[in-house]
């Protein structure tokens, strides 16, 4: 009789275990992303967001507008299951507060989901296309 409730006991510790893994997998947007090669003029050349919901937004100083700026130190959060929110601010006394949105997009690959593509919006226009850094 205690050896089946020990073993029901361990069952359910294992299937819970597993179940708080895979409900802590990292999203889709988490990652380093830079510019796609057709978009050299993008204003920003790479976007980095670490698992931790910080991040870098790094100006294209190839882009007359961009030249000398600072990379933009940016928070995440999830919005949706391919889609994050970012907002960025430069860190001034004038409290820069840019808000984007990440959009990961999915292709098929030999039958397995890839997120290796993204546009960063801002007020709805995407304003960058990244691709996933290998």
């Amino acid at each position: 009789m205690k050896n089946t409730y020990a073993s029901k006991l361990s069952t359910t510790a294992i299937l819970l275990s597993v179940s708080l893994l895979q409900a802590c997998s990292g999203h889709p947007g988490a990652g380093h992303w830079e510019s796609s090669l057709e978009a050299s003029s993008s204003p920003y050349s790479a976007l980095e967001t670490e698992f931790d919901g910080k991040g870098t937004l790094h100006p294209n100083q190839l882009v007359p507008s961009q030249e000398g700026k600072e990379d933009l130190w940016c928070l995440w959060q999830a919005k949706s299951a391919t889609a994050l929110d970012v907002q960025c601010g430069d860190g001034s006394e004038e409290k820069t507060n840019i808000k984007f949105e990440l959009v990961v997009t999915e292709s098929q690959d030999a039958g397995s989901k890839l997120y290796s593509q993204a546009n960063l919006l801002q007020d709805g226009k995407v304003v960058a296309t990244f691709n996933r850094k290998r």
